[in-house]
């Protein structure tokens, strides 16, 4: 098909877009108390993030119905999940009272799609004028076309959207081969490749890192040189205008519950933590782990899963600290592991104590009891809770990375077992 229409055939992808998604690395270590979890602010850790969007798959592809064929080997189109978000955008633009200085709806052109787990967004033009439209489960917000771009200094560069999900959308020098984006805030580092679709200079990224407070930084990609720990791209990147609409366009209903220790905890932790979470008031809370002065939980959106934990039990013990970590499947199947980082480091006086891992999953919704053997010769029952369980990982447990396993058993509230097997320890 792409001979017949002149367009180029597919190619290898270069490796630093397929690699959306480095492992983060953090020391930290800790204990915990059953505690009430007031509102604080999020700790200035130590943490490097080599990379960190999630980006749907670029591949050359027809769309599933009328509309442009993407002939940009580095992007797609999904022509139905381009056609909804458009449609939710061009509604909260008239709710907003801005279509009668908005263009058409049955003018905008998609260009391509970047889609992650709930959230879509798509690059539109209309005359040559681009705009962004994002969606989540629940929201739907869209860049405004008549806004003047503002260029970083020194170079033609601009972000026309950023959002509360992480993304970041615009326009690049046309001189830039790609984009390359660094960031930086109190928890996290990040450094990502973004490519450049041509024509329109337009570029998008899904980022895990909070826009509002993460200060970002672009540049021409300068190859596969090697750069310093601490490396910024050169030119600052002004925040992005308003956007020109924005709503709360799909609700979930009902409205998880907060109220409980294990909502007023992950309420708390999303808040608190620098990394995005699309849609965090549709999750619904499962089992919570406390301590002294921290809380591990665990959180599912339909078949998302995230885990959020943190506290004062990190680094000096008395500023918070707050992480979310998603859904990277290692099992398949009805049961699955959650992979999350050692917790704590210090107790509040500022003594350093023993740090503990947790060991957490996601079970069928009927699961009332999870029992562990982590062939210490005694079973573990896990704390069970909306389709997750969580536990903390005794003592004297095996150090074999690669090979150690825990047996799972998982019963529903009859007794009748739902799952039986051993899954991955680390």
């Amino acid at each position: 098909m792409t001979d017949d229409l002149g367009l180029p055939g597919r190619r290898e992808l270069p490796p630093e877009v397929l690699d959306n998604l480095r492992m983060s690395l953090r020391e930290g270590m800790g204990k915990p108390e059953r505690r009430r979890w007031p509102i604080v602010a999020a700790a200035a850790a130590v943490v490097l993030v080599l990379a960190g969007a999630l980006v749907t798959t670029v591949l050359i592809r027809e769309p599933d119905g009328q509309g442009p064929v993407v002939a940009n080997p580095d992007f797609s189109l999904d022509w139905p999940k381009a056609e909804e978000a458009m449609n939710r955008c061009w509604a909260v633009v008239q709710s907003g009272g801005r279509a009668a200085s908005f263009p058409a709806r049955n003018e905008w052109v998609p260009r391509f799609t970047v889609v992650s787990y709930s959230v879509t967004v798509v690059a539109v033009t209309v005359d040559d004028k681009p705009f962004f439209c994002e969606t989540t489960l629940m929201t739907a917000t869209v860049s405004d076309p008549n806004a003047v771009p503002a260029y970083t200094e020194g170079a033609r560069t601009a972000a026309l959207l950023m959002t509360r999900t992480g993304t970041i959308a615009g326009i690049a020098d046309p001189e830039w081969p790609k984009v390359e984006l660094t960031g930086q805030n109190e928890a996290s580092q990040s450094m990502r490749d973004i490519p450049v679709f041509r024509p329109g200079n337009l570029f998008v990224h899904i980022a895990p890192m909070k826009p509002s407070r993460t200060t970002y930084a672009v540049g021409p990609t300068p190859g596969e040189q090697s750069r310093p720990p601490e490396y910024q791209a050169p030119y600052p990147l002004r925040p992005a205008p308003e956007p020109a609409a924005s709503r709360l366009d799909k609700p979930v209903f009902p409205v998880p519950d907060r109220a409980m220790p294990a909502g007023e905890f992950f309420k708390v932790c999303t808040e608190g933590a620098s990394e995005t979470v699309a849609d965090e008031d549709a999750y619904r809370v499962g089992a919570l782990l406390e301590g002294q002065d921290v809380g591990v939980v665990v959180a599912r959106l339909g078949g998302q899963a995230i885990v959020c934990q943190g506290g004062l039990g990190y680094a000096d013990g008395k500023t918070a600290y707050y992480r979310v970590f998603p859904d990277r499947p290692r099992s398949t199947g009805p049961v699955r592991t959650l992979q999350a980082e050692t917790v704590g480091r210090v107790d509040r006086n500022g003594n350093r104590v023993p740090v503990r891992n947790t060991y957490l999953g996601v079970v069928p919704e009927a699961a009332a009891v999870v029992k562990l053997d982590f062939g210490t010769g005694t079973t573990i029952d896990a704390t069970v809770a909306d389709g997750t369980f969580a536990a903390w990982i005794p003592d004297g447990v095996s150090e074999d990375l690669e090979h150690a396993k825990v047996g799972v058993t998982v019963l529903d509230a009859a007794g009748v077992t739902l799952y039986q097997g051993a899954l991955p320890l680390y």
